[in-house]
């Protein structure tokens, strides 16, 4: 299984989205705000499962982030961002 990372350029921002990065706009972001919130239900069970468990853990919360229209964006510059999309192969 591998994993091929596509970019796709983004200029508007939606609350759903998750900003990568660890201050500023990243901390307040909804999206940021609902994504930690859902790592931190999971992170009990997270910590305790099996290691071949934690993946399906992390993709189910990637999941669960795209399927109400949450997109993982990282910036490209001052004004505009990039979308995340890593799929299995």
């Amino acid at each position: 299984m591998s994993q091929s990372k596509s970019t796709e350029r983004i200029t508007t921002i939606n609350s759903n989205d998750i900003i990568c990065g660890r201050k500023g706009v990243a901390l307040k972001h909804p999206g940021n705000l609902a994504y930690r919130k859902i790592v931190g239900l999971n992170k009990e069970l997270y910590a305790t499962c099996m290691k071949n468990e934690k993946l399906r853990i992390s993709k189910s919360i990637v999941a669960a982030m795209r399927e109400v229209g949450g997109r993982f964006l990282e910036r490209v510059d001052g004004k505009t961002s990039e979308s995340l999309n890593e799929k299995d192969e």
